[in-house]
This record gives C-alpha cells, structure tokens and sequence, in this order.
C-alpha cells in the first residue's frame, strides 16, 4: 500500500535534484544485484529526501526509472525523469540539469522522447554518457532543440561555482544576456549549489529580478553520497509531478527554502464525523496552512464548518445570523447518536483528540485517555475564531460585544469564574440579610408581648401564685431549655453533614489524578494531601458521634418529660389547692393555668428578645459585609475590564484603521432597561428610573449611598427601596455592560457601507495573529474582489505560516490567489457529502476549481480571451 504524505495538502519535502543512479557510468554500487532498488530507496529515506530527480550523465535509463518510481512510492516518496546534459558553452562546457515531464516517455507511442533529445544533441559524439563529454548545442541552441519536441520540461544550472557550471564558465554579461532571452528564461528555473556570497551578490547584481530559485543536489556517486551533504532544500508540494515541482520553482519566495519551516501554533489535523447524518463516515484532513472548502451551494461546506465548530464548543455569539438553521445543520448531519472527532495539534506538538458526541460536552484525550478540565480553545487550539455567513457584515446593536467575545477567546475565564463566586457571595449576604431582616421585624411584636406578660404577672405575685407554682414553672423552663439545646444540636449536625456530602467526593477524588510525566512527585504529594484527608475522616467521625449523643440528649430529655409527667398529681393537687385559696381571697379572675402559660411566654419573650439583641448586631454587621462583597464584585468586574482593555490595547496596536475602544459600565440604556423590568407595577416614572441610573454607576452604589438615593427620589423613595430590598439579589449582582466603540478611520463603524465594514472587520480580524485557528463561512460575502485581493489575500499569504485558515468560499481568488495549501471540494450525492482533497497545484483540483468557480473550462477560456482583448493597446 503506498503512502499519501499529501493527505494533508502541501508539504515541504527535502527535494534533491542531482541524483544518480546505476544507469551512470561515475555511479557506483557494490551490492547485490537484486537488492539494488531496495538500498537505492533506504538510503533516499535515510536522508530525508521527499522528491528526488534521477539526472544521469547525458543518458535517461527508462526502466530503471520507473522501476525506482514504482519502488520509492511505496514509500512515500516521488522521483521525476531528468538528465544532467553537458552543454556546449564556456570553456568547459555548462553542466545543466533537464527535468522532464512524463509526457516525453509516457505517451501513445510509446517513444522515449528523452533519448530522442540526446541522439540529436550528441549526434556524432562518441562516448557522450561521459562526464566531461559536450553536446552539439548551446544553452539557447539546446533550450530551441527541446522546444522543438512540444513537451514541457525546466532548466536547473548545476554546480554553478564550479569550472564545468553556468558561474565558472560563463561571465556575469553573458549570463544577463542569457536570460534575457525569453525562451532561456522560461524555462531557466534554478541554480544548484550556490555557496559563496559574493558570487551570488555578483549574479544577482546581473540578473536582479530574474534571479531564479536556489536548490541543491547531492551529485551522489555512491549511496552514502545522498546523506553526506548538509546543504539541503526543500520544496513546498502539494504532489509528486513535473507540474507541482515547476509551480514551486516559479514561486520560489513562498514554496522553496533552504530549511524545512516548523508550525508553532497549534491546528487541526483531522476531522471525522461518525453517524447516519450527511457527513456519517466522512474524514476531513487539513493542513496546518490555508484550506479552502469549494462546491456549489448546497454541497455541504457548511456543514463541515459548523461541525468543527460545534466539536471545538466555539458559541455562536448572541447577534450571530441564523443560529437556528445552524444548530438544525449540525444535528442533520450527524442525527441521534452521531460523533466528532477532532485530532488537533498544540503549540508544543502535543497531539490531542477532541470528540464530542450529539447532545453531550466534548471530551479531550490524550493517547486515548480521557483527560478532564483540559481547555480545548486555550490548551489544545489556542484562541479558535469562527465567523459563520454574514457574521462579520452584520454590526446591528450588540455586534461589538459579539465580537469582543470572540477576540478575548477563553482568556477571560479564571476572572470571570471570580465573578461568579463574587456574585454568589453576594447572594449567600443577600440571603442572611433578609432572614434576619424578617427576625429584626419581630422585635416590636416579642417586646409587647414581653411587656403584656409583665403586667398581668404582678397581679399573681400580690396572692403568691408564682412561690406556689415555682417548682412546677422551673420544670416547664427546664425542658423548654432541654429542647432548645437538642434543636441546636440537631442543626448542627445537619450542617455538618451537608458540608460532608459537598467536599467529600471532591477531596477524595484528587488523589486518582495519574501524571504521564511526574507521578513520582504526585505520589509523593498526595502523601502530604494525606494528612487532610485523615483530619477530613475525623470531621465524618465528628458527625457520627456527634448522631448517638443527639440520640442520648433525646432519651435523657424523654425521661425528665416522664419525671415531670410523674410530678403531674403533684402539680395539679398545688394548682386545686391554690384555686381554693384564691377563692376564698376574692381573686376568681386569677387562674393558676393562666399563670403558667404567662411565665412560659415571658420566658420565651425575654429568649427571643436576646437573640433578636444577637440578630440585630448580626444584620449590622452582614451590612457591612455585603458592603464589602460588592466593592469586592465591582473590583473582579473592573479586572475583567482591565483584562479586556488590555487586549484591546495589543489588538489596536497593530497596523489597522480600525480600532475598538472601551469604556466601563457605560452602557446606561441596559441599566435603564433592566430597572424597568424590575419596577413594573410600581407607579414610578421612567424619568425618575432614568435619574437614578444616570447618577449611579451601578445598583450595588444605590444599596451603599442609600441616604443619597433617597433625597433623589424624595416622595418616591418608600415605594422605591420596598422594590429594590424585594429584588436585592437580581440588582446588586447584574453587572451593567461595558460599551466598546468600533471606529474605522476614526469614525464610527455604523456609519460606514456594508462594503466597508465587512470588508474592515475582515481585515482586521486576520491582523490579529492571536487566533491559531480561524474558520469563517464565506469571508466574501459583502466584499468585493479588489478588496479580497488588494488586502485580504495578501494578508492571508503573510500570515497562513502561522495561523491555520479554514474558509468556505465561492469566491476563486482565495484558493488560487493566497495559494491554498489544501482545497476541498465538496459534493452532495446520493444523501451524503463527498470531498476530493488536494492541493492547489494538483491537477484534479484545479481541474474542481475551474468547473466550480469558474463556471468550466469553456466559460474561462472564454473570458481569458475577453479579458486579453481588454488590454490597453501600445501604439
């Protein structure tokens, strides 16, 4: 089975182009005969060699070629037909490489047009497969003899420094003159083994522009020869063929390099979708690069975007368009059941694998376990954008903090998971108060009661009821205070117990955490965690306990209930006597029975009123705690806000026109609006509610300047703050929006044309290089095609080395002009969706590209030929 190192669309390969094989008389083997092919392509892989051109002395060895082809691309490896040719020229002579095309020995009649060549240019010379042997022709003469042949083919100068190469043997004049010539120039493509610097500074003088691209060639002799050179390039190929290869070589600043560039940032792999829907059984490979998804509309584009968003867990943002379509896309083409996997690659080469299945959250493994608390858009892809159709030239009410939310990515997470704790701080505070409020609001009702009992008691002291009854009072205090005691027991114990039940599992559970690194120094760190896992047992045992003696404080109760109750003849024959003798005093009014139950109420009067006294203290306090908690909650809302000012700050930084600035809690409409909300029904006016929100920052400074608030409102204050205490937790914790203005040459963004603001936040998005990954469904809806080339291509072919792009686009310019690394063309047939992958110089899909984009084949030839008549006209 061969392999594909282009699943991933254009790689760079190590391209040696100055390889010989036994064919050549200088070429030595010394192994066995039928080992040959197998050596030749071990030692091709143990130097790292990727592409490789066979450039034999002045001879084309066709079967052995295409029996090392056929070899070497079983191993991942492509080989193209060349010949290193002795010209004619210079004193002695120029060794120039030829790469040939398959179509010079691949064709109908099945003619090596090679040797074809190479009997007219030797004609006459013997012993011409010798090294130092030269060629009837020129350099011009020979690039006119190959033309002739109709095939394409390129020129590479080989070891130009030396005696036999093109700098060696022919003088800087000559060479400009050579490739002033347009036939030499088009086909000239290279140099081989440039190694001094001033010989270079004296060719590039000469030739300024049409200097062409640097490579190199190991010239191997022997076998080892392919690994003994250091010098190496590498050329960026999307396939292995004359066309790719020559596609490279003309765009030598971007596809050909003298080191392999490495990736930093982090990117997707592969995407896989498992299920019934319309992508069930589909892979989707991506370069780390620019990818271009193509089709006609409904071919499923998007919905392979919306996957990989929905597998990432990127939001929507609230003023996305058509959330709705798009969550109904993401279910049809997976249906019930169905799944996302994501292999992904970090910053540091880690790989990752996201998968997320219908309904559920995504998981994050690593070498197949599950890794939990793992951020995927900060660990694993690092701050991925998405932008779906329309998203960028939809600024309506509310864009700007869409869009913030993007940019911010999940930096923002560990401040604002201090909000949420600081807002329930607020709400435990909140809570507190207004229990105590409601206790507070007893105080006059026990106080009245506590003066009633007073009052009507001093009548029974004048007859001596309460020293006749005092026993029988003590024993009802006795277990009134038994049973307070045993209540506050119970109380505890249930705290206790929810406290255990909240912490338990979460303490015990950090010791199962397994480092595929350093478990030697988690073993020994959970050993000292051990010691609160011991202090944390106790507090279970605490509770345990602490059950049997509230069950012993119960049973001890119940027998002085039973002891009391034994008393129960005593008491009543005191309560008769004492009747008898209240009687016969003239003091019928009085009642032994009513007695009792006034001690027992004063009692219980003067209990509540003391803890009242405690509840009073309690509310004061917890006001000033709740004071604290919310200039606490306003200062985590203010580093929110400093975060995000400071990202701001970098993003203006960079060279754009449009910059976004911010201003803290500014946004006094939605503090209007949800204050109205609030208010319904309370009969105060909106110009009243729009004076208070003007003069305060937020509701936490009305609760804290309640005197100020109230000469505000004056006659409507009672009415006012009966609302505001009624809805305390929904005001004092609702944070009131920041405002972030957009500006585009220093002015405003709305009041600048669709065109402009698409095409504005386009640019500026990509200017950003914070984002490893950016997906965007149809970046040039709204733009138009001066734009997407003048700045938005330009942009992307600086940046796409460092920034993976995933585009779903009608719009050719973006795969053809910013040169897509990886192009899929998509295809919706019989319920499914269906993709051909390739690069952009790979003939199938530019062969996509044109009857897609471009309406067919004929379509652009017809309006090459429109737009070739349009040229202006030199007289």
């Amino acid at each position: 089975m061969s392999l594909n190192p282009f699943q991933n669309g254009s790689q760079w390969l190590k391209a040696d182009f100055h390889l010989h094989t036994r064919a050549d008389k200088e070429f030595r083997y010394t192994g066995e005969d039928n080992d040959y092919l197998n050596q030749y392509v071990k030692a091709l892989l143990s130097a790292g060699i990727g592409l490789g051109v066979i450039t034999n002395h002045n001879k084309f060895g066709l079967v052995e070629f295409k029996a090392l082809r056929k070899k070497a691309k079983k191993s991942g490896i492509g080989l193209l037909p060349g010949i290193e040719l002795s010209v004619k020229d210079g004193q002695s002579g120029v060794h120039t490489l030829v790469v040939f095309s398959d179509e010079w020995f691949d064709n109908k009649e099945q003619t090596n047009h090679i040797q074809t060549f190479l009997n007219l240019t030797f004609a006459g010379v013997a012993n011409f497969e010798d090294e130092n042997a030269r060629s009837n022709h020129d350099i011009v003469e020979t690039v006119r003899e190959l033309d002739k042949l109709q095939k394409d083919y390129l020129l590479i100068f080989a070891h130009v420094e030396a005696p036999n190469g093109l700098w060696g043997g022919l003088s800087p004049g000559r060479i400009k003159e050579l490739f002033n010539n347009t036939a030499v120039q088009r086909r000239a493509l290279a140099f081989q083994k440039v190694s001094t610097r001033d010989s270079r500074e004296k060719i590039q003088q000469a030739l300024g522009t049409l200097y062409p691209a640097e490579v190199e060639g190991c010239d191997a002799k022997h076998l080892a020869d392919m690994s003994a050179r250091k010098q190496a390039s590498f050329l960026k190929l999307g396939a292995f063929s004359f066309e790719a290869v020559k596609f490279a070589l003309r765009d030598k600043e971007a596809r050909v390099s003298s080191v392999r560039p490495e990736y930093h940032h982090s990117y997707i792999k592969k995407v896989s979708f498992e299920g019934a829907g319309t992508l069930g059984g589909t892979e989707i490979f991506l370069s780390p690069e620019l990818n271009t998804l193509i089709g006609i509309r409904g071919s499923g584009k998007s919905s392979v975007l919306e996957g990989i968003r929905y597998a990432l867990n990127i939001p929507f943002g609230a003023k996305a368009s058509d959330i709705d379509y798009k969550e109904g896309l993401v279910k049809h083409l997976l249906h019930s059941g169905g799944k996302i996997t994501i292999d992904a690659i970090d910053r540091r080469g880690q790989p990752y694998q996201i998968r997320r299945i219908l309904g559920e959250r995504p998981d994050v493994y690593v070498n197949g376990q599950l890794q939990p608390g793992v951020s995927i858009r900060e660990t694993v892809l690092h701050q991925p954008i998405y932008f779906g159709q329309k998203d960028l030239s939809s600024t309506g009410a509310g864009f700007e903090k869409d869009l913030i939310e993007k940019l911010v990515g999940e930096s923002l997470v560990p401040v604002r998971e201090k909000i949420e704790q600081g807002q329930n701080n607020v709400l435990d505070a909140i809570r507190q108060i207004k229990r105590l409020n409601r206790a507070v609001s007893q105080k006059q009702e026990w106080t009245q009661k506590k003066q009633d009992s007073e009052f009507k008691l001093k009548f029974y002291q004048q007859h001596g009821v309460e020293t006749k009854l005092q026993k029988q009072i003590d024993f009802d205090r006795d277990e009134r205070k038994a049973q307070q005691v045993i209540l506050g027991a119970d109380d505890y114990l249930s705290r206790l117990n929810s406290f255990i039940a909240n912490f338990e599992d979460e303490i015990k559970n950090q010791t199962l955490y397994k480092s595929p690194q350093n478990q030697p120094f988690f073993d020994d760190f959970f050993t000292a965690y051990q010691r609160l896992l011991t202090d944390f047992d106790g507090i279970k045992q605490v509770a345990t306990d602490g059950q049997a003696t509230l069950q012993q404080l119960r049973d001890k109760l119940t027998a002085f209930s039973e002891q009391k109750l034994a008393l129960k003849e005593e008491f009543a024959e005191i309560e008769r006597k004492l009747a008898g003798e209240l009687k016969q005093a003239g003091a019928q009014a009085i009642s032994p029975q009513e007695f009792k139950q006034l001690k027992s109420l004063l009692d219980q009067a003067e209990q509540m009123l003391e803890v009242l006294a405690k509840s009073e203290q309690q509310y004061a306090d917890l006001g000033q705690i709740l004071v604290k908690e919310l200039a606490s909650l306003n200062n985590l809302w203010l580093d929110e806000y400093r975060a995000i000012e400071q990202i701001l700050n970098k993003i203006n930084q960079v060279d754009s026109p449009l910059k976004i600035l911010p201003d803290f809690k500014a946004n006094k409409a939605a503090m209007l609006k949800h204050i109205q909300d609030l208010y319904r029904g309370s009969r105060i006016r909106e110009a009243t509610l729009q004076s208070v929100v003007d003069e305060f920052s937020d509701f936490g400074a009305m609760w804290r300047e309640k005197d100020k608030l109230q000469s505000i409102l004056g006659g409507s204050f009672d009415t006012f703050w009966q609302y505001f205490e009624d809805k305390l937790d929904v005001l004092l914790t609702w944070q009131v929006p920041n405002v972030y203005t957009i500006k585009y040459h220093n002015k405003p963004l709305s009041h600048h044309s669709l065109g402009q603001r698409a095409s504005a936040l386009m640019l500026f998005v990509l200017s950003q290089r914070e984002n490893d990954v950016v997906i965007i469904d149809q970046p040039e809806d709204d733009l138009d095609n001066q734009t997407i080339y003048d700045d938005v291509i330009k942009l992307i072919q600086e940046l796409k080395p460092e920034t993976q792009f995933v585009f779903a686009t009608h719009n050719a310019n973006i795969p053809v002009l910013g040169d897509a690394e990886l192009v899929i063309a998509c295809e919706y047939l019989d319920d499914k969706v269906q993709s051909i992958n390739g690069s952009i110089d790979c003939s199938k899909i530019q062969q996509r590209i044109v009857g897609v984009m471009e309406g067919g084949a004929e379509a652009f030839e017809k309006r090459k030929q429109v737009y070739e008549a349009w040229k202006p006209k030199n007289f």
